[in-house]
């Protein structure tokens, strides 16, 4: 179970949470806040032990085991203009990586735009959505927390690892969760578009790497370079760059 008294006695938000919904199971995070957020409720967080239908990047299904993972997601107003939209994209990844590393003191990397890694295995996502312009964004967080390796579905097992297993014992979710929410304010109040640019790159797994992504209706390799100010990923591919939105893959 999460104990949303111990997450709010390590909570120092201001601005970003100012509700919390707790559901001991539910299909979606983010579609429970969707609802919330088309009620005119700002400034919730909806976290569940148990989320049977989760989502990742191009509505790919995220695994969660109940009561071992972190899954919650959360109404963020805008924080930067349209041109640099993709910006959330990196400070979202940013701040979890700096809390992870104040609390557990561990070196976590990402993987173009948000995914979550440790030593090339995957510990946790990030989807954000929009919609209709609207100025509130839905933040939604998957991390593997507490879970073992059998705990993953074989396809996943071997590219796959949680907190637990790097640690070696189990985590308490609700200070972790507050001091990604703590970092993510404090890195909104200290609003360094570059600054955060450049935390990104430095944790990045694959700068100067070959990558695979869809160029064109085709599927091409190029060396993923950096990241523009406007957040866009730079790709090097036949001696020009070319800006890029989407997903990638590794070679």
């Amino acid at each position: 179970m999460f104990f949303t008294n111990l997450f709010q006695s390590n909570l120092k938000s201001q601005f970003i949470i100012k509700k919390i919904e707790y559901y001991p199971a539910t299909e979606s995070t983010m579609s429970d806040l969707w609802e919330l957020i088309n009620k005119d409720n700002s400034h919730v967080l909806v976290i569940t032990d148990n989320q049977k239908n989760g989502k990742g990047r191009l509505n790919n299904k995220w695994h969660s085991k109940p009561g071992c993972s972190l899954t919650c997601s959360f109404s963020l107003n805008k924080v930067f203009l349209n041109e640099q939209f993709n910006l959330h994209a990196i400070l979202i990844p940013v701040a979890i990586i700096r809390a992870i590393k104040k609390l557990l003191n561990l070196e976590i990397k990402v993987k173009w735009p948000n995914d979550l890694f440790y030593e090339n295995k995957k510990v946790g996502g990030i989807l954000i959505e929009s919609k209709n312009k609207q100025q509130v964004l839905n933040i939604g967080i998957g991390l593997n927390v507490n879970e073992d390796n059998n705990d993953f579905p074989n396809e996943i097992k071997n590219k796959t690892t949680s907190l637990k297993i790097i640690k070696g014992h189990p985590i308490q979710r609700e200070p972790l969760l507050a001091f990604i929410i703590n970092e993510i304010e404090q890195k909104i109040k200290s609003l360094d578009s570059k600054k955060l640019i450049n935390i990104w790159q430095e944790n990045c797994i694959h700068i100067n790497e070959n990558i695979c992504f869809k160029y064109q209706n085709k599927m091409i390799s190029g060396i993923f370079k950096k990241i523009n100010l406007k957040g866009q990923a730079v790709i090097e591919y036949e001696n020009k760059h070319i800006t890029y939105d989407g997903p990638i893959d590794f070679i």
